[in-house]
C-alpha cells in the first residue's frame, strides 16, 4: 500500500477549495481492496489518499480524469492537478 495527495489549482496557482477528487485503482481485484476512493479539497487544494493499492491510479477532478500515476508500496506520491 501507498498513498497520494493531489494538489488541485486554479490557473492562477490558487488552491481551489471544495472539489471532489475521484482516484479509481485499476486491475484491483474486487474483494481484496477498494476500487476506487473520494475526498473533497480543503482549504488549501489539497485531498489526501491513505492506503492506495499498488498499482496505477486514475485521478478525476469534478468527473474528468485529470492524469495517472503509479503507486509502489510503501510509496508517497503528490501530484499537482491545474483545472
Amino acid at each position: 500500500m501507498g498513498s497520494l495527495t493531489v494538489h488541485v489549482f486554479d490557473y492562477q496557482q490558487k488552491p481551489v477549495e471544495g472539489r471532489k477528487v475521484y482516484c479509481d485503482f485499476i486491475g484491483r481485484v474486487s474483494g481484496m481492496f477498494d476500487t476506487h476512493g473520494e475526498e473533497y479539497t480543503d482549504d488549501e487544494g489539497i485531498a489526501e489518499f491513505h492506503d492506495v493499492p499498488v498499482g496505477t491510479v486514475e485521478v478525476y477532478v469534478d468527473g474528468e480524469k485529470q492524469l495517472e500515476v503509479s503507486v509502489g508500496q510503501n510509496d508517497y506520491e503528490d501530484v499537482t492537478v491545474t483545472i
